[in-house]
């Protein structure tokens, strides 16, 4: 089974979302996916809505932000006053430019510093204190409340002036600021849950419950309003008023996980303790992520989930950032290699800019918000900040409800950033403490899969199928990890029948048709069938490079040069970085009498740090081209397998190769063109003497081999991915 290709689409089950981003597990091999997101609302707004809402709110203050396609310059004005001397001058620069490289980084707290200082020193260019503030926000810093203090009238300085207020105590100043907010569809529904709990920390309870009357009409979310409502009149002592709007609650209110552990807190003060377990456990059966933390999450129902007005405001932040964090999933593109961004994409990203700055605000009025910690982790990791993702959840304590999650979700971000070994001993810790969760031991699978341990991945992979009962959904996923570990145990029967038993449960997925197709090629399995895989996963995917490469190289191994080469070469163009893709196509020069295109492929593939296995088919192949062009020839040199191909009688011709060797590329001409690679006295020619059927086991540069661990390329996008189950590709 081809090592760059097995496993890309791996995620245990229950765990996939649509703009995960494959991140390389170890610098450069093992591909990983995380799908960092254990929560969901159960709402969804449309996607207009939060386009005039983020345009009307944060786009004022965004726009003059840069991302990580612009570059923020110092202002020319600024340094050219009288009082701006050559060393402001200077400092200004540097201060400038260690910003704008920290903001690319994703160094929120690097940048809101230096555009800050940059903003002393130039106090006239109002930019840099916009840039500073932002940042600050998204750094999570105190020094943003300071920062607001400075900016021009609108929501989000009122926002975070308001917040600081109400970590003082300072309610009256709180209410002041939400009250001054400009009215827009953010503050539509943030604004009664802000002033509710504001008025209640006051002590105003019956104004409290009076600010969210209208409210709770919402035809989508009067249901979370009615429940903040009965929180509020509980913490203010009107106990059979509470109950009342619980009662309520229960018939309106959306799937999210806060939602669920309030309603089902007050069931069990109830004395309804069967229904409030009954509760938790339907949202762990929806959720499978949450399956680690079942025995938490029922054990935490004696305890109250929310006790302070703080912690109300800062869920209303995590109600914001929840929705947008579904909408921004449903909503992103499937862009192609190569295009350009669309004014779509550019919506979406600011949107998750904005999302990032709610759950900021979130975890400033509340820091033991476990669920903002992950869902702002995800977001980290989306952008391939996998420390940063880290360091969110390290502050979780490990007396929360939701510590094992989270401590899964570090082991899966060590295994992205490669640390390896940490990434096993946190799982296995889990498992010692939850040896029954199947989602760990799909994670087990994923992590020893990554370091090359097949037996241990096959146990670990057969485990998790056994805890999981009848498979459906996307308990294919599990299936495909355990065929690649019986295919690297040389187990190709048990691997194939794994593979087939996961096509039929996800006919359509093309990353399982890819891998399906080229393992069966490279063990001379049935070449139709796999030719029909492959073709099909392309119709399902055309434009991803791994499989392009995939059915070129299949296609050349099948002897059908003409339609393989366009192929492979167009796969090198997407995806110049991969040495078995460099491999494929230095071969299909090779047979097309191009050697000299052949060799510079081969070096470059190379110098790609391929893997073991990869590195020895690649100097096999230069040897064998240095000794063809030797001055004295040796007479019998051993050809490599994979350059005995022999073009298909009725195959055409390759559609780059010309009479004067000139390449497709535009290259120039390859003095050796005219001469095949095992017949140089016949040119054009390009038939090996005596070749075997080209469907050899063991031919690809890529095919799995005992000693080569999982190296499969991440895929494109942001990703990353992706909840918090991963899987190395």
């Amino acid at each position: 089974m081809d090592t760059s290709r097995t496993g890309r689409a791996l995620l245990c089950p229950g765990t996939e979302r649509a703009d995960a981003a494959g991140v390389d597990a170890a610098g450069g091999g093992g591909g990983w996916h995380r799908v960092a997101h254990t929560l969901d609302s159960g709402f969804m707004l449309s996607f207009r809505f939060w386009r005039v809402a983020v345009a009307a709110a944060v786009v004022p203050l965004l726009g003059v932000i840069p991302n990580r396609e612009t570059h923020a310059a110092a202002p020319a004005t600024a340094v050219r006053t009288p009082a701006a001397t050559r060393t402001v001058a200077q400092s200004l620069a540097t201060n400038v430019l260690v910003a704008t490289v920290a903001a690319s980084e994703g160094d929120n707290a690097e940048a809101a510093r230096t555009f800050a200082r940059a903003a002393q020193l130039a106090p006239s260019y109002k930019p840099f204190v916009l840039r500073a503030f932002l940042y600050a926000i998204l750094a999570g810093s105190p020094e943003a409340a300071r920062l607001a203090r400075q900016q021009p009238p609108g929501v989000v300085p009122e926002l975070v002036m308001g917040n600081a207020a109400a970590i003082a105590g300072n309610w009256a100043d709180a209410l002041a600021h939400y009250d001054k907010a400009p009215d827009d569809p953010i503050m539509t529904i943030v604004r009664p849950l802000l002033r509710a709990w504001a008025l209640q920390g006051l002590g105003r309870t019956d104004d409290a419950l009076s600010a969210l009357t209208a409210a709770q009409a919402d035809r989508m979310l009067g249901g979370y309003y009615t429940l903040h409502a009965a929180l509020i009149a509980e913490l203010g002592g009107q106990s059979m008023r509470a109950d009342t709007l619980y009662r309520h609650a229960m018939g309106m209110s959306g799937g999210d996980l806060f939602t669920t552990r309030v309603l089902a807190h007050w069931l069990y003060r109830q004395g309804k303790v069967r229904e409030a377990r009954d509760m938790v456990a339907s949202k762990i059966t929806a959720m499978a992520a949450l399956e680690p933390a079942r025995s938490a999450l029922i054990a935490a129902l004696d305890r109250p989930v929310l006790t302070t007005p703080r912690q109300g405001m800062a869920q209303a932040y995590g109600l914001l950032a929840l929705l947008m964090d579904e909408q921004t999933s449903a909503e992103t593109p499937q862009r192609k290699p190569g295009d350009e961004r669309t004014a779509h994409e550019h919506d979406i990203t600011t949107l998750r800019s904005t999302e990032q700055m709610m759950l900021r605000l979130s975890l400033m009025l509340d820091p033991d918000n476990t669920e903002a910690r992950i869902l702002l982790s995800s977001l980290f990791h989306m952008e391939d900040e996998n420390q940063q993702a880290i360091d969110v959840l390290s502050e979780v304590p490990s007396t929360d409800p939701m510590a094992v999650v989270v401590r899964a979700e570090e082991g899966e971000l060590d295994m992205a950033l490669g640390h390896r070994m940490e990434a096993e001993r946190i799982i296995r810790g889990l498992l010692h403490d939850v040896p029954d969760d199947r989602t760990l031991w799909c994670d087990m699978g994923d992590i020893m899969l990554g370091q090359g341990k097949w037996r241990q991945a096959l146990t670990a992979y057969t485990r998790a199928l056994a805890l999981s009962g009848t498979l459906e959904g996307d308990d294919w996923r599990i299936l495909f990890g355990q065929s690649i570990a019986y295919d690297r145990l040389g187990d190709w029967k048990h691997a194939k029948a794994g593979l087939l038993q996961a096509l039929r449960m996800a006919p359509n997925e093309a990353e399982l048709l890819n891998d399906l197709g080229y393992s069966m090629v490279e063990h001379g399995d049935d070449p139709a069938a796999a030719e029909n895989y492959l073709r099909r996963a392309l119709a399902l995917s055309p434009d991803d490079g791994q499989i392009r490469d995939s059915v070129g190289w299949v296609m050349l191994r099948l002897g059908h040069v003409g339609e393989g080469l366009p192929l492979l070469e167009r796969a090198a163009e997407q995806l110049p970085q991969d040495p078995a893709i460099n491999y494929h196509l230095g071969v299909a020069y090779w047979v097309s009498g191009r050697q000299l295109e052949a060799v510079n492929s081969w070096q470059e593939a190379s110098q790609l740090h391929p893997d073991p296995s990869d590195q020895r088919k690649i100097s096999a192949a230069l040897a064998y081209a240095a000794s063809r062009t030797a001055a004295h020839p040796p007479a019998h040199a051993a050809v490599p397998m994979d350059l005995r191909i022999v073009p298909a009688a009725d195959a055409p011709a390759p559609a780059s190769a010309t009479p004067d060797g000139a390449g497709k590329t535009g290259g120039t001409p390859d003095a050796n063109a005219g001469a095949g690679p095992q017949a140089p006295d016949a040119p054009g020619a390009s038939a090996a003497p005596a070749a075997p059927s080209p469907a050899v086991p063991g031919n690809g540069a890529a095919h799995a081999t005992p000693d080569a661990p999982v190296t499969g390329k991440p895929v494109t996008g942001k990703p990353a991915t992706n909840k918090k189950d991963g899987a190395s590709q």
